[in-house]
């Protein structure tokens, strides 16, 4: 198994910024709050994924549809 990806990294930081804002009541409004720790968990479930899996295909659709968007050749 490879070491943590910067996937799984970003998702725990920003959970645990998260819930730690919560724990000291620092409250955001709750789309804010639930949006952050659902990118969170998304992050960590793909880093997760990542580990043991090859996502060069998802790299490679992802800068196409960059190069298409910002008309780079």
């Amino acid at each position: 198994m490879k070491g943590l990806n910067n996937f799984y990294r970003i998702g725990v930081l920003i959970v645990a910024i998260m819930l730690l804002l919560h724990l000291f009541s620092i409250h955001l409004p709750d789309f804010i709050e639930g949006l952050c720790i659902g990118i969170g968990i998304a992050l960590e479930l793909i880093g997760i994924y990542t580990m043991k899996h090859d996502i060069s295909k998802l790299r490679n659709f992802k800068m196409k549809i960059v190069k298409k968007v910002f008309g780079s050749s």
